[in-house]
Parts: C-alpha cells; structure tokens; sequence
C-alpha cells in the first residue's frame, strides 16, 4: 500500500498531466463529431420562437437505457411556428455523442402526434408522441416549468 502512495506522490504532475490530456482529447473529439454531422434544424430567428424553455428536464421513452439516462436541467425546449425543437444545451451537446440518450428532436408540428400530462416521480411531466425523422414513432416526456405555456403556444 505504501508503494502505491509513493508512487502518486512521486509522479503526481505527470498523473494530472496525463488525465488532463484524456479530457482534453475526449471533448475534442466530441466536439469534431458533432461539428461534423449537419445541424438537425433549420435556421430560425427569435421571432419565430413561440416558446422557449432552458435548462428543463427529460428522457426518451426509446428504450430502457433512454427512460434511465435522461438529461436533468440541461434541455432546450423550443416551439416554433412550424415546429418543435428538443436540444440538449451546448456543452452537454459537444461532450455526448449524437444521439447519445435520443434527446435532440425537431420535430414539424404535423409529426406531433399528441402531446400530453403525466407525471414521474413526483414531477408534472409533458408526454409528447411523434414521428421522428426515421418514421419510427417516439414518446418524449419532458418536465418543464412552464407546462401550461408549452401546450398552449403547441396548440396556437
């Protein structure tokens, strides 16, 4: 056990200097990743914005690691004229995957097949059911502060 101890402290800098190095690498490589692939919306102006909540909460119904490994406070939720925009907030977009826990929607109001209340461990939650871009039907559910506001500028 001591050896261990002598070694951490003999080659402490070079231990932080190694990890600090697989962090930077990671993110980077992330970062190109997503930086590579097309944006998945449109551009918009913030007059087309209907709605628009940050750092909400949500997980995909997808499959069982979705439902387990959702985004806590780190979602955008955006209602446009002519859509819905589900992204995660910019650093946590440049350190997962794409696609990581299939929380980055935009959705055309017409794939919106119906959007409504439940709740999970005790948190007021918005279900909402529609036609990804693959043609496969997803369930979201997203907790959000303003749920009334979100089902009305929906439904506007």
């Amino acid at each position: 056990m001591a050896d261990i101890f002598d070694f951490l402290e003999n080659n402490f800098w070079l231990l932080l200097g190694f990890a600090s190095l697989w962090v930077v690498a990671w993110s980077t490589y992330f970062a190109w990743r997503r930086y590579r692939h097309d944006p998945i919306h449109p551009p918009f102006s913030e007059y087309d914005v209907l709605f628009d909540e940050r750092f909400a909460s949500g997980f995909s119904r997808k499959n069982l690691f979705t439902r387990c490994f959702g985004a806590h406070n780190s979602l955008v939720v955006r209602v446009l004229h002519d859509a819905l925009l589900i992204e995660p907030i910019v650093y946590y977009k440049w350190l997962m995957p794409v696609g990581f826990n299939d929380l980055e929607h935009y959705v055309q109001r017409t794939d919106i097949i119906s959007v409504n209340a439940g709740s999970v461990v005790g948190h007021e939650t918005v279900q909402i059911q529609f036609h990804a871009n693959d043609g496969q039907r997803r369930t979201i559910e997203l907790v959000l502060r303003n749920p009334q506001e979100f089902k009305a500028a929906l439904s506007a």
